[in-house]
């Protein structure tokens, strides 16, 4: 039971990794990878994403702008979406990983 433990933490591990590198490099392919690996919980992740982005810039807007004069995002919008997405993305790596043990705990 320890080594499958670590195989779940290191799932959960490399998810979370490929959300947050998603964020910091732009890059649609390290998104498309935690979404991969967490299917079909990632697709609830994935929509998450868009609910989130729009929740922060509409609250964001509240108080503050979120538009640069150069058309770019504030530090905090990127900043705030790369931790949501990333916390999106490990939160359905760990559901993932219950109902795969609930699937193998029914099976036997």
């Amino acid at each position: 039971m320890g080594a499958s433990r670590w195989v779940a933490g290191g799932y959960v591990a490399s998810v979370g990794v490929f959300a947050a590198l998603g964020g910091l490099t732009g890059n649609g392919r390290y998104y498309l990878a935690s979404i991969v690996l967490t299917l079909p919980v990632g697709l609830a992740a994935f929509a998450g994403v868009y609910l989130t982005r729009g929740l922060l810039t509409g609250v964001g807007e509240l108080f503050t702008t979120t538009r640069l004069p150069n058309g770019d995002d504030p530090g905090w919008l990127t900043t705030a979406g790369i931790v949501a997405n990333t916390l999106l993305f490990t939160t359905a790596a760990v559901i993932t990983v219950v109902l795969a043990e609930r699937f193998v705990r029914r099976r036997r």
